[in-house]
């Protein structure tokens, strides 16, 4: 069925070792290792798109907003603990974040993005593109996302916590939703905060836009590139798909996130016990 829903004419998943797909996945990596990130317009067919879109819609309205004003490390719950540290700091920011998002549990297995997300072409795809194995995500919640912004939704410019994000544009607003980011601006030994702080005062030439179309799939090192959506225009919805790879066996995140991100019902089901927690 996967087969079926990517557009292996373009994207050879199905046949990695031929020449043409190792020379397709070498430009992936390459503009990983140059950009930060990878997009991959039409990554769908036509006919699975629409079906996507239609099936985001239908659930639409299981979407929890979560929170309104949120950290760029936001992940990085102890980061500046206990410092004296001035209001204008990078840490102190604090951005506005107006979205909701339909949490795994609540997307049926039969809906074809949960048909992608748990494709072995997809985790073949992304092992060839890192050069480790992948595994999916195991949290009940986190591990597959919609996520859906009406007129005037926005992310926050902030960090992720994991290496890789996937995400697949189900649906493009009429204008605005802009995906901008600033690739690579920390590492694992510097935060960087003064070319932070310039990005948040928007006064930064590091910011690259990226105007998304419905069907593309996009590879992003958001752990080290600071990164937000713009406003979202017009009455279409902006709806998009984050897909929870790692390259850690038996990921979980954490229940306080899940909590924050998908309501007080996390709260009441009972917790698996994670073999790893981010």
């Amino acid at each position: 069925m996967s087969a079926q829903i990517i557009n292996i004419a373009d994207y050879p998943v199905d046949n990695l070792s031929s020449a043409d797909a190792q020379s397709w996945v070498r430009q992936v990596r390459a503009s990983l290792d140059q950009d930060g990130c990878c997009i991959l317009p039409n990554f769908v067919t036509a006919q699975a798109l629409e079906k996507m879109a239609r099936q985001a819609h239908s659930i639409a309205h299981l979407a929890y907003p979560g929170p309104t004003e949120v950290s760029p490390y936001f992940f990085n719950y102890q980061l500046g603990h206990g410092e004296d540290l001035p209001g204008t700091h990078p840490v102190k920011y604090r951005g506005k974040r107006n979205l909701a998002q339909v949490a795994a549990d609540l997307i049926p297995p039969e809906f074809l993005l949960s048909q992608l997300f748990h494709s072995d072409l997809m985790l073949d795809f992304l092992a060839a593109v890192t050069g480790q194995p992948i595994y999916r995500n195991q949290d009940p919640y986190q591990s597959l996302n919609i996520s859906i912004m009406n007129q005037g939704g926005c992310q926050q410019w902030h960090f992720d916590s994991g290496t890789m994000v996937t995400t697949l544009l189900l649906q493009e607003p009429e204008a605005g939703g802009i995906f901008e980011y600033a690739p690579a601006i920390r590492s694992d030994t510097d935060e960087n905060f003064d070319a932070v702080q310039a990005v948040l005062q928007g006064n930064s030439d590091r910011v690259i836009q990226n105007r998304l179309q419905a069907g593309t799939l996009s590879l992003f090192r958001g752990h080290y590139s600071l990164h937000r959506v713009t406003p979202v225009e017009g009455q279409r919805q902006r709806i998009q798909a984050i897909l929870g790879y790692s390259t850690r066996p038996g990921l979980y995140g954490s229940k306080e996130s899940s909590i924050l991100h998908y309501g007080p019902r996390v709260s009441k089901i009972e917790a698996v016990t994670p073999f790893y927690t981010e």
